[in-house]
């Protein structure tokens, strides 16, 4: 039969690791309430980029005749998409334009096709729209990258923005077709 002290000791012993053993608990607890806030607020959107399994990358052409030309070699002309565009992108993503948060054209490939007097290229998203890309072409150049744009184009994408307006500087006037790829960046809620 245990002692009386050995029987207090056993008590104090067992009440010190119920205190601190409910403190733990208290603990844990407060770090899982925490953390699944934090890992809700971060769920709650979504980036769709060059690595998504549907990656926002739209393909371009503008096709322009000599005609078409001012004076000082310049042409305007609006492109026509070749490929899936954002709305289709979205949706089979689950999402739709009224879910985007932010929008950015981190890059845009501009490839002259048949357009030997290209001297330069300005592109913008939709009619009055933001700048995504500049492009200077030297003579022999085919296709170039216009890397690290990071252009944002949130309101432009939400609005509805789809075609590309180009305007270009000819060397001479004659007729040309010109493809523009613009990979984008959109962060997406409701996830």
């Amino acid at each position: 039969m245990p002692s009386q002290s050995t029987s207090r000791v056993m008590t104090s012993a067992v009440r010190i690791l119920l205190q601190r053993g409910s403190l733990l608990i208290v603990l844990l607890a407060g770090g899982v309430v925490w953390t699944s806030c934090d890992l809700a607020s971060a769920g709650s959107t979504a980036i769709l980029n060059a690595d998504s399994a549907e990656p926002p990358t739209v393909r371009h052409r503008f096709e322009y005749a000599a005609d078409d030309a001012t004076g000082a070699g310049q042409v305007a002309v609006q492109s026509t998409v070749q490929s899936s565009d954002l709305d289709a992108i979205l949706s089979r993503n689950g999402f739709s334009r009224r879910d985007v948060v932010d929008a950015r054209v981190d890059s845009v490939r501009v490839e002259r096709v048949s357009a030997p007097s290209l001297r330069d290229v300005e592109l913008f998203l939709g009619r009055d729209g933001p700048r995504v890309a500049g492009v200077q072409f030297s003579p022999e150049g085919r296709s170039t990258i216009v890397d690290n744009t990071r252009r944002t184009v949130t309101r432009a994408v939400q609005n509805g923005a789809e075609v590309l307006d180009g305007r270009f500087g000819l060397e001479s006037s004659e007729d040309g077709v010109v493809r523009a790829r613009v990979y984008y960046r959109l962060e997406v809620e409701g996830v």
